[in-house]
């Protein structure tokens, strides 16, 4: 049964999606004008001003915000910089980025924004998903600085579902915690869950069997890689369900139990799929990068944000009932994460969706990308799944490997065996792509 926390917003037809979109956006355009110096300078600078977004065309007038800037202007303005509409001693709640792109990002939150922005947010994740308040839902990490899964937790809590804190555990002992608490729902990143995954088997524990209903995983594109999706079902004999979002803009992006594609919330969010080189709106199906606007956040509400992830847009409406827009595929990857080899532009997700179909190969992988005009070949390094698989099964599922590759792909990689255990495990997100300089 299809579950919607606010189907009066969610069914809404598209037209009265882009009024309603309009009005929050000229509210939200006025609102940072009048709170934030960044964005009172920036928009001054750009001679733009909410009376002049009369259509989604005139969207495209106001300037895009980018991280480069948020962090510049944390730099010049610490500890939050001088984007935050509201002072720095309104902070309820703080987050970071993770950095892996370079230095973290602060971001604050106010107490209307955690106990009341969030919770609205993620109750739309929440009916989605099918979570109800006799679930038992178990988080297997050690809660910091990043924001993955806080605001997810506190929202059902307030539902009144049941949490279980595995923060503090080794891997086998969060497993166990799981059978014992007689878990329903586990949360965690693809890479994190697939491990725990592959380790309940060696420790003799049935997942399948278990009461474990649903998996959300975060973090990572892996919850829309078909092939991943597809292991973490098998492995856990549960739904694995896609949850998106970011620290600076926030969680905007969840898939309903149809899993046709994750639904963007439209209802608090203003999304634009644009093409890079162009700018100009791209569309429907075809691949753009994905540009945010905050249209209900408080303290630090960001305005055409460059998320940096590459989405495909369906328009349609969900068999679910639902008229958000639909990201195909979920996130297909990031934009600094997409690469050029040989004239093809290439998406690691892609190719992690061809590893996890041969069942000879580890769930663990590494992407080498040569030096441009080193004339190496882009190496992919892969883990034997057991010691007892064979040199001759290895080299049979290296070949239908890059065959597949090649086939689809259009590029032919270098496939290196690596020992079993050699390559690093991830709790978090997992860093794949190394670059040879």
């Amino acid at each position: 049964m299809v579950k919607m926390w606010r189907p009066e917003l969610e069914t809404l037809p598209r037209e009265e999606f882009e009024k309603r979109q309009l009005r929050l956006f000229r509210r939200r355009m006025k609102y940072v004008i009048e709170n934030s110096p960044f964005y009172r300078r920036k928009y001054k600078e750009a001679g733009v001003s909410p009376g002049d977004i009369r259509t989604m065309e005139d969207v495209r007038k106001v300037p895009f915000t980018t991280k480069a800037e948020l962090l510049r202007s944390q730099e010049e303005h610490p500890i939050y910089g001088d984007f935050p509409c509201l002072p720095a001693d309104a902070a309820c709640r703080v987050f970071q980025t993770s950095g892996t792109t370079g230095v973290p990002l602060r971001v604050p939150f106010s107490k209307k924004d955690w106990f009341k922005n969030c919770y609205e947010q993620f109750s739309y994740y929440v009916y989605a998903y099918g979570i109800e308040s006799r679930d038992v839902v178990f988080f297997p990490f050690v809660y910091g600085l990043f924001v993955a899964w806080w605001g997810l937790q506190a929202t059902m809590e307030q539902h009144g579902v049941t949490i279980v804190p595995g923060g503090g555990q080794t891997s086998e002992v969060r497993l166990r915690s799981i059978i014992d608490w007689g878990a329903t729902v586990v949360c965690g990143t693809p890479t994190y869950i697939i491990y725990l995954g592959e380790l309940a088997k060696k420790m003799g524990i049935d997942l399948p069997g278990s009461k474990v209903r649903i998996v959300v995983t975060a973090g990572e594109p892996g919850a829309q890689v078909p092939a991943t999706k597809s292991l973490i079902e098998k492995l856990w004999g549960a739904k694995n369900y896609d949850d998106v979002g970011s620290t600076e803009i926030t969680n905007f992006g969840f898939e309903c139990t149809l899993q046709k594609g994750t639904h963007l919330n439209e209802a608090m969010f203003l999304p634009e799929s644009l093409d890079p080189e162009t700018d100009q709106p791209v569309g429907p199906g075809e691949v753009g990068k994905l540009v945010m606007s905050n249209l209900c956040c408080e303290t630090a509400p960001l305005l055409r944000y460059q998320t940096g992830d590459l989405v495909k847009f369906v328009y349609d409406k969900c068999d679910c009932g639902r008229t958000f827009l639909r990201m195909d595929g979920g996130v297909i990857g990031r934009a600094d994460d997409m690469f050029t080899f040989g004239g093809v532009n290439i998406f690691p997700s892609a190719i992690e969706n061809f590893i996890r179909k041969v069942p000879e190969f580890s769930i663990e992988y590494q992407l080498v990308i040569p030096r441009q005009g080193s004339g190496k070949r882009l190496t992919i390094k892969v883990e034997p799944a057991s010691p007892s698989i064979s040199g001759e099964q290895l080299k049979a599922a290296v070949k239908k490997f890059v065959d597949d590759v090649v086939y689809n792909i259009k590029f032919t990689p270098q496939v290196e065996i690596v020992a079993i255990g050699s390559l690093p495990r991830f709790e978090g997100k997992a860093r794949r792509i190394f670059r040879e300089s």
